[in-house]
């Protein structure tokens, strides 16, 4: 049983980082200019961007335009990719990641679009399929008549099978319209139907 300190409050919530909401094992908190350095360090880590080159930052200040478009994101629909921390014990506070839910519109469609990146050193953990959840939950309160879905590099396995252990079924294979290599595939994700008009404009 947790003790409370002298203030009246738990010693653990105090070692706690601060959040705007929190899994069983995550703090989730809108990012701000304040986490440009970790989250560029890991968007630039081979280890991360390997299988996909497209995920890698060459620059903090792309980094930077990264999170400034995640608060615009926020600031109109109230929703967004949220920074991943340890929420309790030694390493509370640590960076895990990025991800969540957000609105995501081209033409006539629109949708969710779920995404989540972590370092390298918390892979493996189950975070990644915690984060999906609490974001398909906020997701679902804000807009649950749109579909949840997530868009994943054939060549990056790994991200192949943390999509689908979310319960996400993919809907579409086929090449990717925004990577360079003409031979690039892209897969689509989705928990419900898709019209092939969605379809085109998802993956266009």
């Amino acid at each position: 049983m947790t003790q409370p300190d002298h203030d009246g409050h738990d010693v653990d919530d105090v070692n706690r980082p601060p959040h705007d909401t929190a899994t069983a094992r995550l703090s989730l908190r809108r990012p701000t200019d304040a986490d440009t350095a970790e989250l560029f360090t890991m968007y630039s880590d081979p280890q991360v961007w390997r299988d996909d080159p497209l995920l890698r930052h060459t620059s903090a200040d792309q980094t930077r335009d990264r999170i400034l478009r995640w608060g615009e994101s926020w600031d109109r629909h109230g929703i967004g990719p949220w920074v991943l921390r340890v929420l309790t014990g030694p390493a509370a506070g640590d960076l895990v990641g990025s991800g969540g839910c957000s609105l995501y519109t081209t033409g006539a469609t629109t949708v969710w679009n779920m995404a989540f990146i972590l370092r390298p050193q918390m892979w493996g953990q189950g975070y990644a399929q915690e984060v999906a959840a609490a974001g398909r939950r906020c997701a679902h309160m804000l807009r649950p008549d749109l579909p949840v879905t997530a868009v994943v590099a054939v060549r990056n396995p790994r991200s192949q099978r943390a999509v689908e252990r979310t319960g996400l079924n993919q809907a579409w294979r086929g090449p990717n319209a925004k990577d360079p290599d003409p031979t690039a595939q892209l897969l689509l994700y989705t928990d419900r139907a898709l019209s092939e008009e969605q379809v085109r404009a998802l993956t266009a």
